[in-house]
């Protein structure tokens, strides 16, 4: 729009136009995924499992790709007796090859892809000076390489098929050195997902062109499967100390207690909310690394805690 053309109009009928052109929320967040087929790594558990469910809710029709094949059937089962449209495919996102089958796999079962969420990750916890090169490179080829390639395979079918597509990465709260109180203990994992923050902001530069929208989700602690198994390597190795640090900290780090409520913004990313969006990190974390108060320290409002009391002069 010209300078001319800004002059000439009246902005209380802007307004108006403006309001009157927009979708209903109800398209945007309730049935926006109609007829639309989204990927979700590692969506047989935890927060991918939330993921499917508000996807699956919005009208997509969903593949779930993971490792474990009994589990993955298992989640199929489930959205099925929900009335939903899911399917599985064997993948591990560390090996480059079934990246690309599990988007074949997509294109072949429902002819299309419109939605990528790279969700597969590993994490546990080890001491700097102790990590050995085979863990490094599984975390960073499970978070790091993983999402990376899979988001490329994504980004190519729908580069090919003139499809204007979402794909949201994720990351933690781990990007901006959040990790275990007392402990940290998480240096690699670290590393990679500040590798997928960093990483989402280049690949969307660049697929902004093609119309594809890309943005990522950082997620605090979350109680998943992946939270009764996180830290047992370390407790082999480390014993009965560390996990009286761990224990004794566990309270400090906020949690999730339903993964839905990181699952619902990365479900929004994948909506019409998120067309203005380019290459953002969304942190929903609880206030992981923000200094919380925890009383209500002020004597000026009802309710809060009473001043000190005054002394009789």
């Amino acid at each position: 729009m010209g300078d001319d053309s800004r002059k000439k109009m009246d902005p209380e009928a802007l307004s108006r136009m403006n309001v009157a052109n927009v979708q209903p929320l109800s398209e945007i967040f309730c049935n926006c995924l109609q007829g639309k087929v989204a990927l979700v790594t590692g969506g047989a558990s935890g927060l991918g499992y939330t993921v499917v469910n508000r996807l699956c809710e919005a009208g997509a029709k969903v593949v779930i790709a993971s490792r474990q094949e009994e589990r993955g059937l298992r989640a199929v089962s489930d959205f099925k007796e929900k009335g939903y449209d899911v399917s599985w495919v064997k993948t591990d996102v560390r090996n480059v090859q079934e990246c690309y089958h599990a988007v074949d796999f997509t294109i072949e079962k429902y002819q299309r892809l419109d939605v990528l969420v790279a969700n597969a990750a590993g994490w546990d916890s080890c001491a700097y000076l102790d990590v050995p090169e085979e863990m490094f490179d599984r975390i960073i080829d499970t978070d790091l390489k993983g999402a990376y390639f899979i988001g490329q395979a994504a980004a190519r079918v729908m580069v090919k098929n003139k499809i204007k597509g979402k794909i949201v990465f994720i990351s933690s709260a781990a990007h901006m050195g959040e990790g275990p109180a007392g402990l940290g203990m998480n240096s690699y994992y670290i590393a990679a997902k500040a590798g997928v923050a960093a990483m989402t902001k280049g690949i969307a530069g660049e697929l902004k062109q093609y119309g594809i929208s890309v943005n990522c989700v950082a997620p605090g602690g979350m109680l998943s499967a992946g939270v009764f198994k996180e830290g047992s390597e370390a407790a082999a190795l480390y014993g009965e100390e560390y996990m009286n640090v761990r224990n004794a900290h566990s309270h400090d780090a906020p949690l999730a207690m339903n993964p839905d409520l990181i699952a619902l913004t990365v479900f929004a990313l994948c909506t019409p909310m998120s067309d203005f969006m380019v290459g953002e990190v969304v942190n929903v974390n609880g206030g992981a690394l923000m200094v919380t108060q925890e009383k209500p320290f002020s004597y000026t409002v009802e309710g809060c805690i009473p001043g000190p009391a005054k002394t009789e002069s």
